[in-house]
């Protein structure tokens, strides 16, 4: 009994592991001149990159043969291996089905196969014709043709013969206790911390190699997952769509020929640190007195900081994506998580890249989370460096590399650049389970005592960073920019929904900011989403493109902030701040002055979320 089951669960497990093989080879081919053009190694090697979500998505599959043979292993009885047989066959047929749509819709999308092919279901005619003849005739003799083949394959492998056998119920047990953790783990993609993602399978500078590496059926459930509850309906419909539109467009209509300039130089240096959960209720100038971040505090004297900066999302993925891309965070869904929409998003690092600067990001753990590897290299930065990559003799901790270790590595790589550069960083070992290379500092006491003393740690590692580069020739020439990635709860326990939780410090540095702005602060009411607007327009560079951000060193800049969580979203302008739970459609938290408009202000928070959900769905 447990060689038989064994057999069968392996050979099953095998019939549906290499049909992703296969498709990606088939995909390669029809696109050959594509494949070319990336190259013979690259192609090669997603192979290998594909393998992780390939092994996830087919473990899926197997949960229910493992409950089968788990019932054949006490009652081998026919009928459960017919079961098994005609299940694997119908999954067969469907994956084929999935994969040569994925290849037929490749040459019009540009895009793997995601949730809005669901939509085409309801009007099927129009997705057929939109279609050439010869494609339609070729998908579904594929389809036919690899169908029977596959069945066929089945039988031949005899995956499920029946054996006349006796009922093991040692072995049942112990399939019952092992296999969950073989499936769950693959599943998952190990029991590592970080759930595995589209990510895994981005390895290359092509992004047609990328989206031939990531498996088709994984990426399409996870599009379904990410979609489920508003599949092609916007939640947040207040007024006519035209409507919303002209009042967010108001938002940002102001004489845009007027600004500051801050800076000695239109092409510096820029080095972009994000710090991992720096909520500005950790910094002593934004009204904390925990007295954590003094080497912060030492640098915010001789830059520019930006007082009053609400992050757009509370996540990394969300962060990232709101400084670099300008990207608001949706309530309900995310647009990081899903390659399939990143061709909506612009990127300030292709403005950087038009003007030749060599581009770089550094993470001293796993890009994985939240899809940001995935992002990062859709972006086309010139180079990505992430924990793996890391010499092997380079301590490390739960989640990668200590922020320490990482600015040693970053000022390595930056000696390295020919300027102008640009180089993005990010920081770690202020996120949970925030261990560090040494002992706690101080005893706050409390559940929120490593999270402080991690805090305490990387400060000093980033006071340190800029301290090093201080000493080095590109150093004059180099504008640093800090900002949080998002915030985090604190010892004074702000409700997730609340606009104080969201509060970062963002702060510019460096001696190219002119002597009479440094120590300065600047009040303005913004979000992370403006970075991007107020950078290019320091380096004299278009920012049209970038319809959410705007420049708050502009003195016509209309002064709001948009921020979004889970299941609702939060408006701030400066007579009054409302947040908003759609799941139980009523207001968490109001604060207005005696004299603020406040059904106008209520009215900008709503627009604003509605075109920007309509926007994502578009996308």
């Amino acid at each position: 009994m447990t060689k038989h089951i064994a057999k069968i669960f392996l050979r099953q497990y095998l019939y549906f592991l290499s049909l992703p093989v296969i498709f990606r080879i088939l995909f390669f081919s029809v696109y050959f001149d594509k494949a070319a053009k990336a190259g013979f190694g690259d192609i090669i090697s997603s192979f290998w990159y594909a393998w992780p979500l390939d092994n996830s998505a087919t473990a899926y599959i197997m949960i229910l043969p493992f409950f089968l043979l788990l019932i054949y292993s006490v009652f081998p009885a026919k009928p459960v291996m017919t079961i098994n047989k005609y299940y694997s066959f119908l999954i067969a047929v469907v994956l084929i089905i999935i994969e040569t749509a994925n290849i037929a819709i490749y040459n019009e999308w540009g895009m793997k196969l995601n949730y809005k092919a669901l939509t085409y279901i309801t009007e099927p005619s129009e997705a057929l014709h939109s279609a050439q003849p010869f494609e339609l005739i070729a998908g579904f003799s594929l389809i036919a043709i690899l169908s029977f083949l596959y069945i066929r394959f089945g039988l031949k492998l005899r995956i499920f013969e029946h054996k006349r056998l006796k009922p093991d119920y040692r072995f049942a047990a112990g399939w019952f206790i092992i296999m969950p953790f073989l499936i769950f783990g693959s599943m998952r993609g190990s029991l590592q911390q970080i759930p595995i993602s589209q990510s895994e399978s981005y390895h290359s500078k092509s992004n047609f190699v990328n989206l031939g590496s990531v498996n088709t059926a994984w990426n399409l459930g996870h599009s379904i997952l990410q979609n489920r509850i508003f599949l092609d309906k916007n939640p947040f419909l207040y007024f006519p769509l035209d409507k919303a539109k002209e009042r967010v467009a108001k938002l940002y209509d102001f004489p845009k020929n007027d600004s500051l300039k801050i800076l000695t130089t239109d092409n510096p240096n820029v080095v972009l640190i994000f710090l991992e959960s720096w909520s500005g209720n950790f910094i002593d100038e934004l009204g904390s007195d925990l007295h954590i971040t003094k080497g912060f505090s030492k640098l915010i004297k001789d830059g520019y900081f930006f007082t009053n900066c609400y992050a757009s999302g509370m996540l990394s993925h969300q962060g990232l994506s709101a400084v670099l891309s300008a990207n608001p965070s949706t309530p309900f869904v995310s647009l990081i998580k899903q390659p399939a929409k990143y061709h909506g998003l612009k990127c300030i690092i292709n403005n950087f890249k038009e003007r030749k600067y060599h581009t770089s990001f550094l993470f001293g753990g796993q890009l994985n989370y939240g899809n940001i590897k995935a992002y990062i290299y859709y972006n086309g930065f010139d180079e990505i460096t992430e924990g793996k990559d890391f010499p092997y003799d380079v301590p490390e901790g739960s989640l990668g590399h200590h922020d320490q270790y990482m600015f040693e590595h970053l000022i390595n790589d930056i000696n390295g650049y020919q300027q102008p550069f640009f180089a993005g960083a990010f920081t770690l070992s202020s996120h949970s389970p925030f261990d560090m290379p040494v002992n706690d500092y101080v005893d706050f006491g409390g559940s929120f005592n490593k999270m402080l003393n991690s805090i305490y740690y990387s400060d000093s590692c980033l006071y340190n960073f800029v301290s090093q580069a201080k000493k080095q020739p590109w150093f004059d020439n180099t504008l640093f920019i800090f900002v949080a990635d998002h915030g985090h709860p604190s010892p004074y326990k702000y409700p997730y929904y609340s606009k104080e939780i969201r509060r970062i410090p963002l702060l510019f540095y460096g001696n190219v900011i002119k002597k009479e702005y440094r120590g300065k602060k600047n009040n303005t009411l913004m979000s992370q989403t403006d970075i991007a607007a107020t950078l290019l327009a320091q380096l004299g560079m278009d920012y049209s493109d970038f319809k959410w951000s705007k420049n708050v060193l502009n003195p016509n800049v209309k002064k709001f902030a948009y921020y979004g969580f889970d299941n609702g979203y939060g408006w701030i302008e400066p007579d009054g701040y409302y947040s908003y739970l759609k799941t139980q459609e009523r207001m968490m938290d109001n604060r207005f002055k005696p004299k603020a408009d406040t059904s106008r202000i209520i009215k900008n928070g709503k627009a604003f979320v509605e075109v920007l959900y309509q926007e994502y769905l578009d996308l």
